[in-house]
């Protein structure tokens, strides 16, 4: 005679199956997962802005950006195992397609002015090389060193000027001073170096350094890929310095509750090679006084300590030409003068906004880029608060800018998407800093 036992519920493990409770034998009614509607619906929305016939460069980048950084984490948000699988692909995906862009461009077959950008890699490399030479670059003159496709630069308007790159160095020394050890060991050895594969690298380490952070994986799929995003690869692969710049900032942020020296020095380096990163500065300032105290303000020594040893020698030596490169070349105020270019409000309508009214809205710009960011780190006080909001406040410097590049959207597309970081440390998911283990038990413990 065959008999035959019932088999007992079998406690299913919740890890495996998030919508159960720990130790339970059936799944609940499976409720909606707005979220995951809402990814689909942001994805969508952005393809069909890339596909618009009238959309320019920039708008198609933003829609990718918007699409990998916003759409993609919300569609796995609902899905915690899937999401920490992405994270480490999405840390070697975008670190592998943008050196491969970078390389790919740079030993492209075009001119040299779509392969290389005139500061970013031309004359932030000849720097270098004086510096190696013990030059003043402050003082050099660029246009040997510049192909002839760079010599001229063009305004909205048509008219062709002199690059004024060709006659300043319009970043902090350190900018200049990272890449001196390996343009010198490069010329030891008859070899070229390129300033990209110093970006690269630096983009690579912030990738993984946001992939190791302990909040939930489908927010750190979020700044990922803002930070590896369209953007990134674009105008990595062309050379402009904007993409070091705020993977140093990222890295900073990362490294500023645990070794906030090194995250002093590195935030340093991120100023030297952008100055408009200074926006971060108030905000991040205010959350570690409001979090650690003056104390903790204090073991960021090294950032004030970083940029006077790097700019003091250079203002000591020529005063004039260090700060008619540094300071009034970014202010639009050197000769000669950057033509109106770009995406901003005087070069898309200057029929409209140029006189008093620009005037008017650049103080304005000036005062939402440093108040807003405050009252943000005031109300969610965080340095990822303080990131995403200091993305708000370049927007809100840049627009009445004469000279808005599009590139300079690599700050901004990379430094918003920190928002998801901040809902971690605001509790918004989960209590602050938790990670995707928070919260479940081992079933062995569930189920006793």
């Amino acid at each position: 005679m065959v008999t035959t036992r019932a088999r007992a519920p079998r406690a299913t493990d919740p890890q495996a199956d998030p919508g159960l409770e720990p130790g339970s034998a059936a799944a609940p009614p499976r409720a909606g997962h707005p979220r995951r509607t809402a990814g689909f619906a942001v994805i969508l929305v952005s393809l069909v802005l890339v596909c618009w016939p009238g959309a320019t460069l920039w708008m198609v980048l933003a829609a990718g950006a918007v699409a990998l950084s916003v759409g993609l984490p919300l569609t796995v948000a609902d899905s915690p195992g899937l999401a920490r699988r992405l994270v480490p692909v999405a840390v070697i995906v975008l670190s592998l397609l943008s050196g491969w862009a970078a390389y790919a461009r740079a030993n492209g077959s075009g001119s040299i002015r779509d392969r290389s950008h005139d500061g970013g890699v031309i004359v932030t490399r000849a720097a270098a090389d004086d510096l190696a030479h013990l030059r003043n670059p402050y003082t050099a003159d660029f246009t040997g060193d510049l192909p002839r496709s760079w010599l001229l630069v063009e305004g909205n308007d048509g008219a062709k000027v002199a690059n004024p790159v060709a006659h300043h160095f319009p970043y902090l020394p350190a900018a200049a001073l990272v890449h001196t050890p390996f343009v010198a060991g490069a010329n030891a050895v008859g070899l070229g170096w390129d300033t990209r594969i110093l970006g690269w690298l630096v983009l690579v380490g912030a990738l993984v350094a946001l992939a190791r952070r302990p909040e939930p994986a489908w927010l750190r799929l979020g700044a990922i890929c803002g930070l590896g995003g369209p953007f990134t690869l674009v105008y990595l692969s062309w050379g402009t310095n904007d993409l070091m710049a705020v993977a140093l900032a990222v890295l900073a942020l990362c490294w500023a509750d645990r070794r906030p020296r090194l995250a002093g020095f590195t935030l340093a380096l991120a100023l030297s090679v952008k100055v408009l990163l200074a926006v971060l500065i108030p905000p991040l300032a205010v959350v570690v006084v409001l979090t650690g105290g003056w104390a903790a303000l204090r073991r960021w020594w090294t950032l004030p300590a970083t940029l006077l040893v790097t700019c003091l020698p250079f203002l000591a030596a020529s005063p004039s030409a260090f700060l008619d490169d540094t300071v009034w070349f970014n202010l639009g105020r050197s000769k000669p003068l950057m033509p109106t270019s770009g995406i901003g409000l005087p070069a898309t309508s200057p029929g409209l906004f140029h006189g008093p009214l620009l005037g008017l809205l650049t103080v304005l710009g000036l005062v939402l880029a440093l108040v807003l960011p405050i009252l943000a780190v005031r109300r969610w006080p965080s340095v990822w608060t303080a990131g995403a909001s200091a993305g708000v406040g370049l927007l809100c410097v840049l627009v009445p800018a004469r000279t808005f590049q599009t590139n300079y959207l690599v700050l901004v597309a990379s430094l918003l998407p920190l928002a998801w970081l901040a809902l971690a440390a605001a509790g918004a998911d989960g209590p602050p800093g938790a990670s995707d283990q928070a919260g479940i038990e081992p079933a062995a413990t569930a189920s006793a």
